[in-house]
């Protein structure tokens, strides 16, 4: 089996490790690992597709506006958990419909 099969296995299993970290828990914090994993596994296969295709520069330059993208998904996420704290208490992802308004 070739080393860039083994690649696209790895990052399969991480991403269904993420899928599955953000399907199973109901906590804003575990929402937020699970797809940082995910995000992280997505950047693997944009630069082991760029290996493979000889643009390491495009998909260097695609990797770091998926960073900024991602830095500001995590910090909305963590804005609404100290909200969601504050009022309820509690992580609980389901307590986040009292945020209305």
């Amino acid at each position: 089996m070739s080393t860039f099969a083994m690649e696209w296995y790895l990052i399969a299993i991480i991403i269904f490790t993420g899928f599955y970290c953000m399907l199973a828990s109901r906590s804003i914090v575990r929402q937020l690992i699970g797809l940082e994993i995910v995000s992280k596994a997505a950047m693997l296969s944009v630069i082991s597709a760029g290996a493979l295709t000889d643009n390491l520069v495009y998909a260097q330059a695609l990797i770091i506006t998926m960073i900024v993208i991602e830095v500001v998904v995590v910090a909305a996420g963590l804005a609404l958990l100290v909200k969601n704290f504050r009022l309820h208490g509690s992580a609980d992802i389901w307590k986040l419909d009292s945020l209305k308004g």
